[in-house]
């Protein structure tokens, strides 16, 4: 390996190590049931760190309760309610960046 071949590897170990600094592996999107005591089941959309867990969901209300009619919506472990919650939906903007029409059809190497 050549000077350049080198110093390049190592701004590659650099960058990567960058990353993974960045990016928290523990985090992880579960969801969770439980059987209440009148019978019924709260299903819950949690967000789990690692060293805390809080309720979260993009889609919908975090904590569902059919049977009981409960529906409680939370962003980032903050109770909104339904209003408030959907003015934050609506306040994202545009299309994520894998869905952007003017990218389909090219192939890039």
């Amino acid at each position: 390996m050549n000077k350049h071949q080198i110093n390049a590897e190592q701004a590659r170990k650099e960058q990567l190590d960058k990353v993974q600094r960045s990016v928290n592996p523990k985090t992880k999107v579960r969801r969770v049931s439980r059987i209440e005591e009148d019978g019924s089941k709260t299903t819950a959309h949690v967000l789990d760190f690692g060293d805390r867990a809080v309720f979260h969901s993009d889609e919908g209300p975090a904590l569902i309760n059919r049977e009981q009619k409960i529906k409680e919506y939370y962003l980032n472990g903050i109770q909104y309610d339904f209003d408030t919650w959907n003015e934050i939906q609506k306040g994202k903007e545009g299309l994520p960046w894998y869905k952007n029409p003017a990218f389909k059809g090219t192939v890039r190497f």
